[in-house]
């Protein structure tokens, strides 16, 4: 399921095309299913994301800290650590789907 509130419909033009903000529904099992090959992917590419990036994602996605407590604690602004954590949850749905 996806969801793009009425707020973020318009974000970014480009030459091709319009980037918006949205939300992707993903059931919490899905999050958590993992079997050994891919835990070791997981591991392998998280080994390989830049530092920052990837304290980023371990802060927010294993201990559960908002964007804003990332920020402080990392001395960084808001937006910023939403881009590092899609780019590492891009470069980490890239090395999961490799095969």
């Amino acid at each position: 399921m996806l969801r793009i509130d009425e707020d973020e419909a318009h974000v970014e033009e480009t030459p091709q095309g319009v980037w918006v903000r949205g939300w992707i529904w993903v059931e919490r099992q899905a999050l958590w299913s993992c079997d050994a090959m891919q835990e070791a992917k997981l591991r392998s590419a998280l080994a390989q994301i830049p530092q920052q990036r990837r304290a980023i994602y371990l802060a927010h996605c294993v201990e559960g800290l908002p964007y804003s407590a990332i920020a402080a604690k990392l001395d960084l602004d808001v937006a910023e650590v939403q881009r590092e954590l899609a780019a590492a949850l891009l470069a980490l749905s890239t090395a999961l789907d490799e095969a």
